[in-house]
């Protein structure tokens, strides 16, 4: 099941981030040639399976840590970036959820550059893209071990 949430978050990085990566490249640059384009899809696309590698455990943890706060009545997770592992979780909460619209977020300073990542999931829209990637979602949280 711990596999399911890799294949989520690829799923994620695949459909949602890394065509609003190529998005930005072309509205930054309205000119760019096709084979340009091309590059900065590939490029893209090579960026976001590091940043899934690199954040797959973070992002197993924070689902995991949201959907135990939302079952509890809750409904958002407030992350310390002074921890490094709350940093990653936020980290690949931000870019994957937020980022294209899965999730909402708000800072607050806490002391000058650090901050708290306030961050509310969507679960039902994150349900349906779950769904679409044939993903039993809350199988797959349920699996993971308390911290």
């Amino acid at each position: 099941m711990a596999d399911d949430l890799a294949r989520l978050l690829r799923h994620i990085a695949h459909q949602y981030t890394g065509p609003q990566e190529v998005k930005e490249v072309e509205r930054d640059d309205p000119n760019i040639s096709a084979d340009d384009l091309g590059r900065q899809r590939d490029r893209a696309m090579r960026d976001e399976e590091r940043r899934v590698q690199e954040l797959k455990d973070a992002f197993r943890r924070g689902l995991a840590r949201s959907y135990r706060a939302r079952e509890a009545g809750g409904d958002a997770i407030s992350l310390d970036d002074r921890d490094p592992d709350q940093n990653r979780i936020a980290d690949a909460l931000v870019h994957f959820l937020v980022g294209p619209g899965i999730a909402t977020s708000r800072t607050r300073e806490t002391i000058p550059q650090h901050y708290i990542y306030t961050i509310w999931v969507d679960w039902p829209r994150l349900f349906r893209v779950a769904r679409e990637a044939r993903i039993d979602l809350k199988a797959s949280i349920r699996q993971i071990p308390d911290e």
